[in-house]
């Protein structure tokens, strides 16, 4: 009852934030999101990419043995004017070794990677279709070590 009550409180500030945070201009010149590639992340540490038309934002902590992890998702707006659309909020649990993919209108996607013993998470940004392959290969992966 005590994490159903923090989960949600948490949430609910990071969602706050992250529709006040998306709907400001930059400040500086330089693009707050991530580009494409692999980037590794720590439990808490911010997670921002631009995929196609959409935004992510989020973060994700070690719960037990798995990677728990909540997300903002939105559409990429004009920072200059304030967005009359709204964001998703997508909740995932990834065990060690688990993939999942955010895919874009635009072919551009997302795979998120729980890392060992859910110490850190792993974000690659790309082509749908290689990233989408990529999921494939560790999806067999998974499947053979069980067997």
């Amino acid at each position: 009852m005590f994490f159903r009550k923090t989960f949600a409180f948490s949430t609910f500030v990071m969602s706050t934030a992250v529709i006040f945070w998306a709907s400001a201009p930059a400040l500086s010149g330089e693009s707050r999101w991530q580009k494409e590639g692999d980037a590794g992340y720590r439990p808490s540490q911010s997670i921002s990419y631009e995929f196609g038309s959409r935004v992510m934002s989020g973060y994700f902590v070690p719960q037990g043995s798995a990677c728990l992890v909540p997300l903002m998702i939105s559409d990429k707006g004009d920072p200059d004017r304030l967005s009359p659309t709204t964001a998703a909020r997508l909740r995932l649990v990834l065990e060690p070794g688990q993939i999942a993919g955010l895919d874009s209108e635009e072919g551009r996607s997302l795979n998120l990677t729980c890392g060992a013993g859910a110490k850190t998470l792993v974000v690659n940004s790309g082509e749908r279709s290689k990233l989408v392959a990529q999921q494939g290969v560790a999806v067999a992966d998974r499947v053979q070590e069980r067997h």
